[in-house]
């Protein structure tokens, strides 16, 4: 008998399991999971559309190549209920397990005869203090509490350890980094799996875990690896919610990770979830300056300007330590480069460079010079010099980025030197001698950038 649209659809188990649907789930492609539905469970889009409340429409939307994503958190768990998604498939998606292994369901008594029962009110006892069953139930509770293969100073010093690497990140090539931080992550996760760590050293090797894989992610951006940069920025947003810790590293992750893929409103949609997440902390007010600015390179400058009042608003009530230079930190300098590349995409080359230097009195003054934050600023002033027609200013800033050591050189900058080259492509410096020269300058820079490979399993 041939299926009606109406009937549901019948998921084999084994699907959860395959590695294609496993990939879709860690990196939130609702598309790719709902094409697997059709392939190997045979769902049609409108089967697909009634067991997920979703429209025939959207589901369409969703499966056409490089259609929109889904990034709203009640649409997934609408998606995960729909489909009756097993523990282990909502987990990959980043959603808590409906059921939680260790607990034992209730039990019920088998029925007896009626013959001979007699019903007499239920009568509610009071365990004596003295009662040696409860003296030893206290035992093992306390027994199993403080049962572990974990020191509070193996905590300690993982915490220590995360917090210095997060500092030296301006600091240090993003490949050297790299491998330590990836080393101190599988440690971390070493412990995790193979130990028995006190619930509260779980919750604390949780949330170290997800700051490496947050800071892991930032890196792997900053060297070309997006797709490593999305799955352990996801990762590390499913570990920050299992410990019940601060989320806005990793909404910060999945904000730069969909910024560089040119996933525009996903980069800005991510940003203002970790915002509304976020304490009261420098990275608060950073993830209302990265929504305004993947606003702005969408063309939503309504959007860009309400994000940027937020981040202003921000900055009010929060004080940013100078001397902070991790990779979550948010000094002047970071700021400037953000108000810069917003100026730029909404028009303003005089804001832009009133941004710049601001960023460049900071320096003057003797705080720290981040290499990758300072080219981009350079990158970005000779842009700006470009919207008001100034090719020699536009010069100047580029021979000062020739400097940049290659080993700084990441691909958030590389990136930016390529939109400046695809500005001085414009027909109206085709016959500019100086315009040619740069270009060539641009390409030799580029290509001197980070040229060896990532090595992401030595340690």
């Amino acid at each position: 008998m041939p299926r009606r649209a109406s009937d549901p659809i019948v998921i084999p188990d084994e699907l959860w399991e395959r590695p294609q649907m496993i990939q879709a789930l860690t990196s939130r492609d609702i598309g790719t999971v709902f094409h697997l539905l059709r392939q190997y469970a045979g769902a049609t889009q409108t089967q697909t559309a009634i067991a997920c409340g979703l429209t025939q429409g959207r589901v369409s939307e969703h499966m056409k190549e490089n259609g929109p994503r889904v990034t709203e958190l009640d649409v997934f768990e609408r998606i995960a209920d729909g489909l009756q998604m097993p523990d282990n498939a909502r987990m990959a998606l980043g959603l808590a397990p409906r059921t939680h292994p260790g607990v034992p369901a209730p039990r019920t008594p088998a029925p007896q005869a009626r013959t001979g029962i007699v019903v007499t009110e239920p009568r509610l006892t009071e365990a004596e203090p003295s009662d040696p069953a409860t003296t030893t139930d206290l035992s093992r509770l306390t027994r199993w509490l403080t049962a572990s293969d974990t020191a509070d100073e193996t905590i300690e010093s993982l915490a220590r350890s995360t917090t210095s690497l997060a500092s030296a990140h301006t600091q240090v090539p993003a490949k050297s980094l790299l491998s330590q931080v990836l080393r101190l992550h599988r440690r971390t996760q070493d412990l995790l799996e193979s130990t028995r760590p006190r619930p509260r050293h779980t919750r604390e090797l949780l949330r170290i875990d997800a700051d490496l894989l947050a800071h892991a992610a930032v890196i792997f951006g900053d060297v070309n690896l997006d797709h490593h940069a999305e799955q352990y920025a996801t990762a590390a947003l499913m570990l920050a919610r299992e410990a019940g810790a601060n989320e806005a590293f990793a909404w910060y992750a999945q904000a730069k990770t969909a910024r560089w893929q040119d996933r525009l409103i996903e980069a800005a949609d991510f940003a203002r979830q970790g915002y509304e997440a976020s304490p009261h902390t420098p990275m608060k007010t950073q993830l209302a300056w990265y929504e305004a600015n993947a606003a702005a390179l969408l063309g939503d400058q309504t959007r860009a300007r309400q994000a940027v009042k937020r981040a202003e608003q921000s900055a009010e009530t929060i004080n940013d330590s100078p001397a902070d230079r991790s990779v979550w930190a948010f000094p002047t300098e970071r700021r400037a480069l953000f108000a810069l590349a917003v100026a730029t995409r909404t028009g303003d080359p005089d804001g832009a460079l009133e941004a710049a230097e601001m960023a460049d009195t900071a320096w003057a003054a003797g705080a720290p010079v981040a290499p990758a934050n300072w080219a981009q600023i350079r990158v970005g002033t000779g842009v700006a010099h470009l919207l008001k027609g100034d090719l020699e200013g536009t010069a100047e800033q580029l021979a000062q980025l020739l400097t940049l050591d290659p080993g700084m050189r990441l691909t958030t900058v590389t990136r930016y030197v390529a939109d400046l080259d695809r500005r001085l492509s414009h027909p109206r410096y085709r016959n500019t001698s100086l315009a040619v020269q740069l270009r060539a300058q641009i390409r030799d820079f580029n290509a001197a950038a980070l040229n060896d490979d990532t090595d992401m399993e030595r340690s």
